[in-house]
């Protein structure tokens, strides 16, 4: 089973290391209370993460949706199999308020595994031409988890199969030698029908009326993309073009390893990355003109949350723990950037950016951190916001990447760019003159980003506006000082710019006065925005 085929399918392969150590996913009509964990991960599940990635990440740009339907049919077509990852069934328990004040007990079931140990998913008889694999090789690289939010970690492409199986389809020989060793047990897991199976199966669903969420579905691709709010509305029972699949999975209590599946979180390997970012998710829209409050709200949380461990993290707070008062380290303490990463004139992730890689207590503290709030000293209405951690990276800003380092940071502010325009407005940090001498925007531009290590820029210049989804946006409309800070700075009105540099230089690039919270933020690449010619205008200097 385990060898490569010489004719037309070949083994395509997904290896996915949880690098947190947990696996979190409710399998299809299982209610959370009854603690059950989806393992292996059904492929239902899998290939709806590959839709999610394809549009989340915007690979539609250079994939058409065509190659997505050759690649999702192609995949459906098989049946994958599995190598597991040694782990443990363990859960929590909360009591989570409701209405009238009390409290109902809910479970929180997972899976504790080996973070340095992949999950395997192979399909053995996969039929992908060279356009759909190189789309399947971006969407591995892409995903941030595989479950739930909380499980987050790092996939990538494989075209060798394992050196065991671990789950298999029930009628494969290996299933019945676990199942008479009594080390296999039955599992069901939901997987889409076979593209030949596809016509027969939609046949038997009604279409719907006009307004139905049924009617658009004409391909297995619309039926995976289905959300549970339109299978819910429809009183389904199950996902349209959905079958259920009978598999023999490894005993979990019987892996000769099971024991080294839950470590302390302290022997855990350390994840070597200094990029983390999360999705900001919010009941209503937080436009970008407020980036300051979410990065202000955020470093509050922080600043809470590193108090709670009882340890000195100035690289969290951005304090002396001597004086409290601000670091003086060069900047080296970490950047909170809430950012726009659609171009929609909404914030929807905050990266957190330190020059050097986090410490184990500061990843621990950006698992922990799940929610924002603004406190009670806030002016104006009480604000809420979601966080999921999405991902880590490892970029060294400034520095120049080797040619097949670039596409490997989905972040359109972190990526490599030889162009980058201001999102939100730059507050120079000194006054105009020097020594007598101009010392305007520009040429502070250029020094900040000597000081930070960036090559020499080859130009530096002023934008009067950025248009986001065609709007105009110009430095005035922003919130640019600090509510909890008394700041007196040279630039109270701010300015947009564009920097162009001789290569592409990986980011991010936040410069000047409250840069550690979202000011003087620019995105990777061109924006649509408008050319001043006069620099004193740039900043707002008459």
């Amino acid at each position: 089973m385990a060898t490569l085929d010489k004719g037309s399918g070949h083994v395509v392969g997904i290896e996915f290391c949880f690098l947190a150590g947990t696996y979190h996913a409710t399998p299809w009509g299982r209610h959370a209370n009854e603690a059950d964990v989806e393992w292996p991960p059904s492929p239902w599940r899998i290939l709806r993460s590959f839709i999610g990635v394809y549009h989340r990440y915007s690979l539609s740009k250079r994939y058409d949706e065509d190659v997505l339907h050759r690649l999702i049919e192609g995949l459906a077509a098989d049946r994958p199999m599995y190598r597991l990852p040694s782990a443990v069934h363990t859960h929590t328990k909360h009591f989570m308020p409701i209405a009238g004040g009390k409290t109902t007990l809910v479970h929180d079931a997972f899976l504790r595994v080996l973070p340095g140990d992949p999950l395997g998913v192979y399909w053995l008889e996969a039929h992908l031409d060279a356009e759909a694999l190189a789309l399947l090789d971006e969407i591995a690289t892409f995903m941030p988890y595989l479950g739930r939010a909380e499980s987050w970690g790092e996939g990538r492409l494989v075209r060798e199969p394992p050196d065991r199986w671990d789950a298999m389809p029930i009628d494969v020989d290996g299933a019945s030698e676990l199942l008479d060793r009594a080390e296999g047990e039955i599992v069901d897991l939901l997987a889409p029908v076979t593209p030949s199976e596809w016509p027969r199966v939609r046949g038997q669903w009604p279409t719907g009326g006009r307004k139905s969420g049924l009617a658009g579905v004409s391909h297995l691709l619309d039926a995976l993309r289905l959300g549970t709010d339109v299978i819910e509305k429809e009183r389904l029972n199950m996902p349209v073009g959905a079958t259920h699949l009978t598999y023999v999975r490894r005993k979990l209590d019987l892996r000769s390893d099971s024991r080294r599946a839950a470590p302390c979180r302290m022997d855990m390997p350390h994840v070597q990355a200094n990029v983390a970012r999360f999705r900001l998710v919010s009941k209503l829209p937080t436009r970008i003109i407020c980036a300051l409050d979410v990065g202000e709200v955020m470093h509050t949380a922080l600043d809470s949350m590193a108090a709670r461990t009882g340890l000195a993290m100035p690289s969290l707070t951005g304090r002396d723990p001597e004086t409290r008062g601000p670091l003086r380290d060069n900047h080296r303490h970490v950047f909170i950037l809430p950012v726009d990463e659609d171009l929609d004139g909404h914030l929807d992730h905050v990266v957190v950016y330190k020059r050097e890689p986090f410490d184990r207590e500061e990843v621990k503290v950006f698992q922990a951190l799940r929610q924002l709030k603004t406190p009670a000293w806030w002016p104006g209405r009480e604000r809420h916001w979601q966080l999921y951690l999405e991902g880590m990276w490892c970029v060294s800003a400034g520095a120049v990447p080797r040619e097949e380092a670039g596409p490997n940071v989905p972040d359109a502010y972190v990526r490599p760019s030889r162009v980058f325009t201001s999102i939100t407005p730059y507050l120079h940090p000194w006054h105009w003159k020097r020594g007598g001498a101009k010392f305007g925007p520009a040429d502070q531009i250029r020094e900040e980003l000597r000081r930070r290590g960036f090559p020499e820029p080859v130009a530096v210049e002023a934008r009067s506006q950025i248009r986001l989804a065609g709007l105009p946006y110009d430095a005035r409309k922003f919130r640019k000082l600090r509510y909890n800070a008394h700041q007196k700075i040279p630039a109270r009105t701010g300015g947009l710019w564009r920097i162009e540099f001789a290569e592409p230089v990986y980011g991010p690039i936040a410069l000047g006065v409250n840069c550690h919270l979202g000011m003087g933020l620019f995105y990777a690449g061109e924006l649509d925005s408008v050319k001043f010619t006069d620099e004193r205008h740039a900043s707002g200097k008459s």
